[in-house]
């Protein structure tokens, strides 16, 4: 019989074991951690994939972001940035026509510290690219 973790649901994993849809913040059940964007259309402009503040623990795991291609034509390019603390620690740029076209699929390791501010945001200048970035790993205290 699994324990009641209260909140909603309760089950085997307490009260984070249940996914209630794309967020803007880290998820964290037992030691593992999760963030989903859910699908963004970039519309020709930076938007935040996630963005939250990491607590008493430090993070790691890889991000991913994926993208549908069928509204990426030849001479467009769309990339993301990952700051801590309004740093930019990492940055991917791709264009249409290269062979680094499925580099921004590949999934990039990182280690976020406690207490740390995260933004993760996708750009482009296409018109319509719809996008997904995907943070998962494993928290340490």
């Amino acid at each position: 019989m699994a324990l009641d973790g209260g909140g909603s649901g309760g089950g085997p994993l307490g009260f984070t074991n249940s996914f209630v849809g794309p967020a803007e913040a880290l998820e964290l059940v037992g030691d593992h951690a999760y963030a989903y964007s859910g699908q963004i259309d970039l519309a020709s402009g930076e938007k935040t994939l996630l963005s939250f503040t990491s607590g008493n623990y430090y993070f790691v795991g890889d991000f991913q972001m994926l993208y549908d291609s069928t509204g990426f034509s030849a001479g467009e390019a769309m990339g993301y940035t990952i700051k801590l603390n309004g740093t930019i620690v990492a940055r991917t740029e791709i264009a249409q026509g290269t062979s680094a076209i499925d580099s921004i699929m590949r999934q990039v390791p990182i280690i976020i510290p406690a207490y740390t501010k995260v933004e993760i945001l996708g750009d482009t200048d296409a018109g319509n690219i719809n996008v997904v970035g995907m943070l998962t790993g494993r928290i340490y205290r």
